[in-house]
């Protein structure tokens, strides 16, 4: 059905009903006149008549949306079609807004090139609406992201599994450059994990968490998400995790324990004013869940450790033997490395217990257990091997550099002080070393460097062997 364009145009122009028009927001334009009637809806966002005259032009929507705009003008212009409807953002001649609106618009008539005379059409402001559905959509993923972060989190206790897992979901929906994990003891946040900053800068670090104002005070105070999107304006005194990176927006996320703020998740953007309410929400939402885990799997990590170390050294048992010290020697095969193995034993340590009483030699022990810990490296691995005997694992040192680590720890026992006036006993020490192969076992390493220590000890004590097939080359005397 062909339409009459004057009689449209009389109805918006010339009648009464232009003013209802108006209010139901239809709106008109005569491009061969030059005449148009704006409505309500474009005239609330500062569009008068004369404005609607360039909608098939320089009309300033989005820059998001452009593209699809200029492609509804082409189809409208080129006669490809008469009628398009279709929702872009439209710049608010009043303010800095871009609501959502809706056009639906109909062609009325064109010229012999196919240019259109005239347009009728009909806006309605969708921009609650489309929010909404947007809202609708980011909640449905937050809450997908809920539902794979309470799943994946609870398939291991191992810590740095959990802290993986958690950093992986929490990346989809808060964006951050870099994560640290700060476990909250004694007043302190120490940093325990860390996502993006190199190990070497964060591990251990510890910063202040009392008596000074900063944002990851104020999240383990109030135990509520903190954000700060001008850190280097808000908190001049901020201490940045590594100085390779500056944080200029920061969210802190409290992990809080039956009652109690045990640690922080700190997340941190190189860009200023990047977290929105909408990331607190999310962080709020997902921080009891985070704060199980993480105290599971660090109650896990402990006890692990205490079934692992020796209650009265400190250094590793038997059984830490058999897990830490299995991985070390099997990393060592992977990459071909030679492994260092001794065996240290206390000469006479029967007499001493005999001579100053048990209370002693477990003093001897401890003392004998800190020196070992002083005079080796962070990757070396100790073990209280059973009464009075020590082994120590040096991942990467062959014969000769297992000696000299030897030797000096023999050398400082034997110069150290228990209490005033009375020294360490002297100790025997067995050393094997080599570039262990697939077949091989850590314990038959542990085996040779036993055998060592006899020959030290029948040797006369006091001394370090290495085994070997000429052991002599290798004797301490």
């Amino acid at each position: 059905m062909e339409i009459d364009s004057s009689a449209i145009r009389s109805l918006f122009i010339d009648s009464s009903l232009s003013e209802f028009f108006d209010e139901t927001d239809l709106f008109y334009i005569d491009f061969q006149s030059s005449i148009a009637r704006s409505c309500s809806t474009l005239r609330y966002l500062g569009y008068e008549d004369a404005d609607l005259l360039d909608i098939l032009g320089a009309f300033p929507v989005h820059e998001a949306d452009r593209e699809r705009v200029e492609l509804m003008q082409k189809r409208i212009e080129s006669g490809e079609t008469d009628k398009v409807i279709d929702s872009f953002r439209v710049a608010s001649k009043k303010d800095s807004r871009f609501p959502w609106l809706r056009f639906s618009i109909k062609v009325l008539g064109r010229e012999p090139d196919g240019k259109p005379t005239a347009l009728i059409g009909h806006v309605t402001d969708v921009d609650d609406l489309i929010a909404s559905q947007e809202e609708i959509r980011e909640r449905l993923i937050e809450i997908d992201a809920m539902r794979e972060l309470i799943g994946a989190i609870n398939k291991s206790l191992d810590f740095e599994e959990t802290f993986k897992r958690i950093i992986e979901q929490l990346h989809r929906i808060i964006p951050f450059d870099r994560a640290t994990v700060q476990a909250f003891e004694n007043d302190s946040l120490t940093v325990i994990a860390g996502y993006g900053y190199p190990k070497s800068d964060i591990m251990g670090l510890v910063f202040p968490a009392k008596g000074i104002d900063n944002p990851a005070v104020r999240a383990i105070q109030t135990q509520r998400p903190i954000v700060c999107n001008d850190v280097s304006h808000d908190f001049p005194g901020f201490i940045a995790p590594s100085k390779d990176f500056t944080s200029l927006s920061w969210l802190g996320i409290p992990m809080v324990y039956e009652g109690q703020a045990i640690g922080l998740i700190a997340l941190d953007s190189h860009l200023p004013n990047f977290y929105t309410d909408q990331h607190v929400r999310v962080a709020t939402a997902m921080a009891e869940h985070i704060a199980t885990a993480f105290e599971h799997a660090r109650s896990h990590q402990l006890v692990t450790v205490q079934a692992m170390t020796d209650r009265l050294t400190g250094l590793a048992n038997r059984y830490g033997l058999e897990m830490r010290g299995t991985e070390l020697f099997q990393k060592a095969i992977e990459n071909d490395q030679p492994i260092g193995v001794f065996m240290l034993d206390i000469d006479h340590f029967k007499q001493v217990n005999d001579m100053y009483g048990h209370s002693y030699g477990d003093m001897v022990l401890q003392q004998i257990a800190s020196t070992i810990r002083t005079q080796i490296r962070n990757e070396d691995y100790a073990v209280r091997y059973g009464g009075e005997e020590f082994i120590v694992l040096l991942p990467g040192l062959g014969p000769r550099e297992s000696l000299i680590v030897a030797e000096r720890l023999r050398i400082k026992i034997s110069q150290t002080e228990v209490e005033k006036g009375r020294k360490l006993p002297t100790v025997s020490i067995g050393i094997y070393a080599a570039v262990p192969g697939s077949l091989d076992i850590l314990h038959e390493f542990i085996r040779k460097a036993d055998l060592a220590l006899y020959t030290a000890k029948e040797a006369g004590r006091n001394r370090s062997r290495v085994w070997s097939t000429s052991p002599e080359f290798y004797v301490s005397e």
